[in-house]
């Protein structure tokens, strides 16, 4: 079947696509011509580390990624009024009405209860206890903070800096911003969580419509919404992106799911709406992560492959007869373009101040491993078990292949460019895939059986039985697993935020006493990068430990700079990490230990100076 919207849209038009190669191969010689004399006359530029050097770094990086994302809002503007009109065009040809969202809802609560019970406890262990004194959050909250809250909607200096200014070869420029975005609305961590809980959400839901759009008939019951959701959930790489907010595996997750669903109902239709939504998606998320362009690219071009190897084949078979595709590739045409978009932003946004800066690739240390888990043996066996029939002619290279495909580049890139843990927070795409795969499989071999004595309790019951097995089965054969990983990371908050608080309440008690209130910490600690984080602790001072120097350095407060030796009644602090950054300054100084948050060696600590030792 042909597109039907090939004659009335601009976009599925050859000429479009031919113009925006020619302008983007020519923006990438110029960019690549810019490296090349770039390499070749560095005594002509100031030097990366000087005053002037790094204000020309800034301001090439500022106007450059201000242009990209102006043009970049242009194109998502235009495609979303595209999919605006189109809809409301295919509106009026049809008279089929979807069910509004609440009446959605709950059909969805009534007809999966136990699925809505697991949504709401992963709700909530993901919302309790969480703080923004973790990882990351240490840089980007203090920023959220600034302006006594009346910048709702100005630029976040910190998620500008995490993503567009670095210069150690990474591209991710759209990570993290849908937090930027959210933090507009609201600063509280915990609306935070609920937001990336109904992203989690959204990918489980989006998934099973995925499932039932494969087929004719929609075969994914509740037993498989239960499988696919457990085993999604219940899984140390969701877990770690997840119980926290910091990971940008999850946006990008939801844009796949949201992108393959797109591309399925355009196989299926042929709607101008699917054509713009597809394209809309992959515009987005090949800008997530810097390898996340194979999850959008592999999936179009191994299907225009597929199809003109089936036509080929088809021909020879007719006698060389000249068949009719079955239908045009103008969608697969501009999803494959995307990848020269991607490399001709990623040689003027990252490679050219990357290769000025010559700070070294960020991966410069990556070990290169391979660990797989029980699942991806599964869904190995499943793929092979596809591909074989496939060659047999039994069924066809469909959709659920290519996205097998693009999860095995995924997995590839990754053990390429860092490490493949099929329990990291950074195998979650390739994750989402395999237990598509694995609720796919479940729908074929338990869902279709129509025997009278499989009822639908009992397949629940299957599915029950099913997904604790192969999570039991994790736990048993991963070295990281969900319940340990979601455990260390409840802890970690736990402590950092207790000692915090117990911290700001001694010092609140000693400077009520009349005393000075001196905390000294370990250069190596995260609040050493981000002091701002303890500005609502009453000081005199904050004094830095460098465990090269051995010298103590007043970071913040009175006398700002100066070299500082640690005096009777001053405070030390471990807030995050191990213990073991404080024992080289307790070897010189008797103390008494103020607080301690738990026996382990992870945890926080303060002590003060009681005397110093002879």
């Amino acid at each position: 079947m042909r597109d039907q919207f090939d004659a009335g849209t601009s976009l599925g038009r050859t000429p479009a696509l031919r113009r925006l190669l020619v302008a983007l191969t020519l923006v990438s010689t110029i960019g690549m011509t810019l490296w090349g004399w770039l390499q070749q006359n560095r005594a002509f530029l100031p030097t990366p580390d000087s005053k002037s050097g790094r204000a020309l770094r800034y301001q090439y990086q500022g106007l450059t990624h201000d242009i990209w994302l102006i043009l970049l809002l242009i194109a998502v503007g235009y495609l979303i009024s595209k999919i605006f009109i189109s809809r409301q065009l295919e509106a009026r040809e049809t008279e089929h009405t979807s069910p509004g969202p609440v009446k959605s809802c709950l059909e969805f609560i009534r007809n999966n209860p136990i699925t809505t019970v697991l949504f709401a406890a992963y709700t909530v262990a993901m919302i309790s206890g969480t703080t923004y004194f973790y990882k990351d959050m240490f840089g980007w909250y203090p920023d959220v903070m600034r302006g006594n809250f009346l910048d709702n909607f100005s630029l976040r200096g910190n998620f500008i800096a995490e993503t567009m200014r670095r210069t150690d070869y990474r591209f991710f420029p759209l990570a993290h911003q849908d937090l930027h975005i959210l933090s507009w609305f609201t600063i509280y961590i915990k609306t935070w969580m609920l937001f990336s809980a109904a992203e989690l959400i959204g990918i489980v839901l989006f998934s099973v419509q995925f499932l039932n759009n494969l087929g004719e008939q929609h075969k994914a019951k509740s037993s498989t919404v239960l499988l696919l959701t457990a085993l999604l959930l219940i899984h140390p790489s969701t877990g770690t992106a997840f119980f926290h907010v910091i990971y940008c595996e999850r946006l990008l997750c939801l844009i796949f799911i949201l992108y393959i669903n797109a591309y399925l109902r355009h196989l299926k239709t042929h709607s101008p709406s699917s054509f713009y939504e597809t394209l809309l998606w992959a515009l987005i998320g090949i800008f997530i992560k810097d390898i996340a362009i194979l999850l959008f690219i592999i999936p179009p071009a191994s299907l225009w492959t597929a199809d003109k190897i089936n036509h080929r084949l088809r021909s020879q078979n007719k006698s060389q007869a000249s068949l009719p595709s079955d239908r045009s590739h103008r969608l697969e045409h501009w999803l494959c373009s995307l990848s020269l978009l991607f490399i001709t932003s990623y040689i003027i946004l990252a490679l050219i101040p990357s290769s000025y800066r010559l700070e070294g690739a960020y991966n410069i240390d990556a070990e290169h491993k391979i660990f797989f888990d029980l699942r991806t043996y599964i869904f190995a066996l499943i793929a092979i078990a596809r591909t074989i029939a496939i060659a047999k002619g039994k069924i066809r290279f469909c959709l659920l292949d290519a996205i097998n495909l693009s999860a095995l580049g995924y997995i590839s890139a990754l053990a390429a460019t860092y490490e493949f843990d099929a329990g990291s927070y950074l195998a979650l795409p390739a994750q989402l895939i395999i237990t598509i795969n694995i609720a796919w499989a479940w729908i074929e071999l338990v869902e279709k059986r129509k025997q009278q004595e499989l009822t639908n309790r009992k397949k629940t019951i299957y599915a029950i039985l099913a997904s604790a097995a192969v999570i039991s089965a994790d736990h048993m054969t991963s070295k990281n697993t969900f319940i340990s990983m979601a455990v260390e990371q409840k802890q970690e908050q736990s402590y950092i935020q207790s000692t915090y608080e117990k911290l700001r309440q001694v010092s609140t008690e000693i400077r009520e006493s009349g005393d000075d209130v001196n905390i000294i910490i370990s250069k190596k600690s995260r609040f050493s990068n981000h002091k701002d984080n303890l500005d609502q602790i009453p000081y005199k001072s904050l004094i830095e430990y460098n465990p090269i120097s051995k010298k103590f350095t007043v970071a913040r407060g009175a006398k700002k700079d100066s070299i500082y030796t640690p005096k009777v009644g001053d405070l030390i602090a471990n807030l995050d990490k191990s213990i073991d950054l404080i024992e080289p300054i307790l070897q010189n100084y008797k103390t008494e230990l103020i607080y301690r948050h738990n026996a382990s060696d992870r945890t926080g600590i303060i002590r003060r100076i009681t005397a110093l030792q002879e």
